[in-house]
């Protein structure tokens, strides 16, 4: 009977790992975006727009924009968000940009690509290993909520 909740306690503990990006710095993210009035250019597929506090006018006093900003991007499976930080570079100010295709991220430091289309944020082309940090969506009606 001790072995088996001994084994059940191994399990347990084992199964309750935090699967969160614990590589990248965590800083608080909370936007509130309303796709009717000034966030309307998200409706369409492949649009994006970049939220960095204290350069993208709009965002209110209690809005908090993550470790480098925050890159909302409307892909296939929907609206998404990532923090713009590089994961390899990791400073606030080395920040991805979309490229041209409109489907990956590009770091403008060190070259690697991230699938923001329909790869979820994942490492196209390195240096990097990891992908970019993902940030919770909720949509509710027009109101898109950001959190981590």
């Amino acid at each position: 009977m001790r072995r088996l909740f001994f084994l059940i306690g191994i399990l347990a503990l084992f199964a309750c790992t935090n699967s969160e990006d614990n590589y990248f710095p965590s800083y608080r993210v909370n936007l509130e975006l309303d796709l009717t009035f000034e966030d309307k250019a998200l409706n369409e597929q492949m649009a994006y727009k970049t939220y960095i506090l204290g350069q993208t006018s709009g965002l209110a006093a209690s809005d908090m924009t993550g470790f480098g900003g925050v890159l909302v991007y409307h892909g296939l499976g929907g609206i998404a968000a990532y923090d713009l930080a590089c994961p390899y570079e990791m400073k606030r100010t080395v920040r991805i940009e979309v490229a041209e295709d409109g489907i990956k991220a590009v770091c403008p430091q060190c070259g690697s690509e991230f699938g923001i289309f329909e790869n979820a944020g994942a490492v196209l082309k390195g240096p990097a290993t990891q992908g970019l940090k993902i940030y919770q969506t909720y949509q509710n009606g027009n109101k898109i909520t950001v959190v981590n």
